[in-house]
């Protein structure tokens, strides 16, 4: 037999005070019980830091998660103390909780003392234990359950009534007694742990006189606290009849009122009256009745109740508006002759549950919980349920901790309540995402119920929660037009709640820019210089700078790249030079001040930060005389942005193979790196002919990386190996052909080889292989370049385990080596260790870490053992509210860091 009536879920202290405790009992909903079994315990750490390019990145660690598993407890109260005729009925009244974190099963046994024991001296007959599951005192059914078993949910209770007759031949003063007991099956047959068992014993002294019974109703089990008065009334019963022998007088009933309800005046009603009656002591028809306002105390004295007779006393209580959650748990008080020096007898506790209100609201103040469509309180100011930011290119928007207005999350109902939290993209463009953060705006949300949806985990009532959402528009992506995302929130217990919202707005998106110059002016991006050095937008055919050369000697033009933007940007270099010509770009100093270092991009350019280049132009050896216009072009591939600069090259008047450049590049596991290099004829004799004068090559390596490598002739001398370019043999003869100089490779004539470095997939960082291709032309001594290539992961790593400390004494179960990966199972009031892990996997050093976490829902941070870094020497960890962050370390390659610190899964 099970029972399904729907309570909410009840503290073990808070549930044995309902039932224990004489008179009326208020029992809220619980702020910090135990997390039901099932429950997932999870969360995820970030870190940021400095890169060698001295770039800001952040980093997220795994989720790990951890299973709350189920603990039995239980009660079962209380004694009863009575009194009966011989071969009297007697009916007493128990109840039994489950004040564990999941739904129990319990046997139910009765049985007589052992006659001498405790004074008992005489057993029952017929003795029986019914189910009351409304708790009103009434058998639910005829149906006996000693020696079954009931099923009751974690956090709710069910009515026990035990029943019994005395014997026919004793005499008064004799004393019997029955022990009712409920022994939980979960403990011993899931959890592999004894069994435990609680035992409650009725006591009956046997009388002659008058017997009084009482029992205790209500006319509903549960209240709506935000309904009408009418709906939030309770009416009580007291049902009072003397099975005894002879008249009972002058019994006395006490009913004690909490302060969530109120006592609705003259609602007392004697049976058989439909009139109620005064609430001042005075003598009525039947006996007397009183309400004392001071103490919420009722008083009920009844004159006489014959033999054989029932009678009731009625009166109502209104339950207070917005109450919390809970159960009003009625249990009042009866002498069956008045006072004196014997202790008053319990009625059955008569329970009616405070029914859950779960609903919230989202919006943009701390302390107004106003809804959807309602005004806010005044003064209105900015609270109008929408966010406004403005941002630019390339920069994302943090909504809620960026000085301006916050993004709160209301509890407006009467329960502690979980508030999923969805995203509609509504206007943002494609490619748009949203992320969800705590209110360190470094933490993300998780899902803390087991569905498919965020939440920031539960909220007491009347409680606000803040939260921060970060919008990343694409790259690319201007705007003047306002464009939006809205947050609706939903409470987890009620799926057919209307959702509330806050609307995100980004009312433009300014665009960012890239100005290329020659360097020589004021780098405004205006052009507004003398000589002009190029500034401002680009004009076709508006020449900055012109060099003179011979045919096959290069000309340098300085180059610089201003990024007018709000984050640092890198941007790839071309130009338009004609077939033949080849352009390579190197870094530079200041204008014109040229280094080594070859280049097809600027690298990371800060926010207004400008990168010189210089930028060789070669004419092929063969080049006529006259102008040619070079067009250079920087773009960024991630935003998009562009810009073009003019130059010319006059080729002089004037009438031997090369094979260059060296090349060194980095590359990722698995990644590749393409390396430009030239082979040039400067002599007069055509080379790589069919048959003759032959163009062979070789590749030799050194190193331990085990790079894959293969050799390209650039045909359309695009800079990229295309499908059709790549030498399947060891000669570049076959190749050359299709040059734009025809057959093989005349005088004058360059041809763009390209050499592919493949890297595997496991290299580690460090690995390094340097590639030479030599090419050896008939009759003519080799030439070579060498290409070296090293792996550079070139970001922290950062790894969040975990390991159970079961009886939280601050050391795993299994020792410190025992952190991982995997979900693990606990029980509330079992500790979990953390262990977060700051790797630098590159190989150069990284600055200004700092790893974030934040103690995850349903759980308490322990100290000790207090938060830290491991080694010591790396800082400190402080703690903020529930927010932990370490202190700024750097990390060198290979070097890692460990941040340490335990919570304690409530209970």
């Amino acid at each position: 037999m099970s029972n399904n009536t729907v309570l909410p879920r009840l503290t073990q202290l808070a549930a044995s005070m309902a039932v224990v405790v004489g008179g009326l009992a208020f029992v809220p909903a619980a702020n910090a019980a135990a997390p039901l079994a099932g429950t997932n315990i999870s969360n995820i750490a970030t870190a940021s830091y400095t890169d060698a390019n001295n770039t800001p990145r952040s980093v997220t660690s795994n989720e790990v998660k951890t299973t709350v598993l189920q603990v039995a407890s239980f009660t079962l109260t209380a004694d009863q103390t009575t009194t009966a005729n011989p071969n009297g009925q007697i009916s007493l009244s128990h109840t039994l909780t489950n004040t564990g974190n999941g739904a129990d099963t319990f046997t139910v046994n009765l049985a007589n003392v052992t006659n001498g024991t405790n004074g008992d001296t005489y057993d029952f007959s017929n003795i029986r234990v019914y189910l009351d599951a409304d708790k009103n005192g009434i058998p639910d059914n005829n149906i006996d359950i000693k020696g079954t078993t009931i099923n009751v949910a974690g956090g709710q209770s069910v009515g026990l009534i035990v029943v019994g007759t005395t014997p026919n031949a004793v005499a008064a003063a004799a004393v019997g007694k029955l022990t009712v007991s409920a022994t939980n099956v979960y403990s011993a047959t899931i959890n592999g742990n004894a069994a435990t068992t609680a035992i409650n014993t009725d006591t009956v002294t046997i009388v002659t006189g008058a017997v009084i019974q009482v029992t205790k109703s209500a006319n509903v089990t549960s209240v709506n606290p935000t309904g009408s008065a009418a709906a939030r009334t309770v009416e009580y019963t007291l049902t009072y009849k003397n099975t005894g022998n002879t008249a009972a007088s002058n019994v006395t009933l006490k009913d004690i009122l909490p302060a969530n309800v109120t006592y609705v005046a003259g609602s007392g009603v004697w049976s058989g009256s439909a009139t109620g009656r005064t609430d001042l002591a005075g003598d009525e028809t039947n006996g007397k009745y009183d309400f004392d306002a001071a103490t919420s105390t009722l008083n009920f004295v009844i004159a006489s109740v014959a033999p054989n007779t029932t009678g009731t006393l009625k009166f109502q209580v209104l339950v207070n508006a917005n109450t919390p959650a809970g159960t009003v748990a009625n249990t009042a008080s009866f002498d069956p002759d008045g006072p004196g020096t014997e202790t008053p007898q319990n009625t059955n506790t008569a329970i009616v549950t405070v029914n859950s209100i779960y609903a919230g609201t989202i919006n943009d103040s701390a302390t107004d919980k106003y809804a959807d469509n309602v005004a806010p309180t005044a003064p209105i100011g900015t609270k109008d349920d929408t966010i406004t930011a403005t941002t630019a290119q390339g920069v994302a928007v943090n909504f809620g901790n960026n000085g301006g207005e916050e993004i709160w999350i209301h509890n407006t109902g009467n329960v502690t309540e979980t508030y999923n939290v969805s995203v509609n993209y509504n206007s943002l463009p494609a490619g748009s995402t949203v992320q969800l953060f705590k209110a360190d705006g470094l933490t993300p949300l998780t899902d803390t119920n087991g569905d498919p949806v965020v939440d920031g985990g539960p909220i007491a009532v009347n409680g606000s929660q803040k939260i921060v959402a970060r919008v990343t528009l694409p790259s690319t992506y201007t705007t003047t037009t306002p464009i939006s995302a809205i947050l609706s929130i939903k409470p987890v217990s009620n799926s057919a709640a209307l959702a509330d919202t806050i609307t995100l707005s980004i009312s433009s998106v300014t665009a960012n820019k890239v100005d290329l110059s020659n360097g020589s002016g004021d780098r405004d991006g205006i052009k507004d210089d003398t000589p002009n050095a190029g500034e401002g937008p680009y004009i076709a055919g508006d020449i900055i700078n012109t060099l003179a050369t011979n045919p096959g000697v290069a000309v340098t033009f300085p180059l610089a790249v201003t990024n007018f933007a709000t984050n640092s940007d890198n941007f790839n270099i071309s130009s338009n030079v004609p077939a033949g010509w080849t352009v390579q770009y190197y870094t530079a100093t200041a204008p014109g001040v040229c280094t080594t270092n070859q280049v097809t991009n600027t690298g990371n350019i800060a926010a207004n930060g400008t990168a010189y280049l210089c930028a060789t132009v070669t004419p092929p050896a063969n080049a006529t005389p006259g102008n040619t216009d070079v067009v250079f072009t920087v773009t960024s591939s991630g935003t998009g942005l562009t810009d073009s600069m003019t130059d010319r090259v006059t080729v002089n008047t004037v009438r031997n193979v090369s094979f260059t450049p060296d090349r060194t590049g980095q590359v990722a596991p698995g990644g590749s790196n393409t390396y430009t290099h030239i082979i040039t004829n400067n002599g007069n004799v055509t080379e790589g002919l069919a048959g003759a004068n032959l163009l062979p090559f070789t590749i030799g390596t050194v190193g331990n990386l085990g790079s894959t490598i293969s050799v390209y002739v650039d045909l359309n001398n695009n800079g990229i190996a295309d499908t059709g370019e790549l030498v399947t043999g060891a000669d570049l003869t076959a190749l050359l052909t299709a040059t734009p100089g025809g057959a093989g490779l005349q005088p004058g004539e360059s041809a763009t080889i390209l050499v592919k470095v493949q890297a595997p997939s496991n290299a580690t960082a460090g690995q390094s292989d340097s590639s030479t291709i030599t090419i050896t032309p008939t009759g003519s001594t080799a030439v070579s370049v060498n290409d070296t290539t090293t792996v550079n992961i070139g970001q922290v790593r950062l790894t969040k385990q975990q390991a159970l400390d079961s009886n939280c004494d601050g050391t795993p179960d299994a020792g410190a080596g025992v952190y991982g990966l995997n979900t693990i199972s606990a029980k509330p009031g079992a500790c979990i260790t953390y262990q977060i892990t700051a790797a630098n996997d590159g190989n150069a050093p990284v600055t200004a870490v700092v790893i974030n976490d934040t103690v995850p829902t349903y759980t308490t941070l322990q100290n000790p053992p207090a938060p830290v870094l491991v080694p010591a020497a790396k800082g400190t960890v402080s703690v903020t509210g529930s927010a932990l962050a370490s202190t700024t370390f750097g990390l060198l390659p290979t070097e890692s860091v460990n941040l340490n610190f335990t919570v304690k899964i409530d209970n």
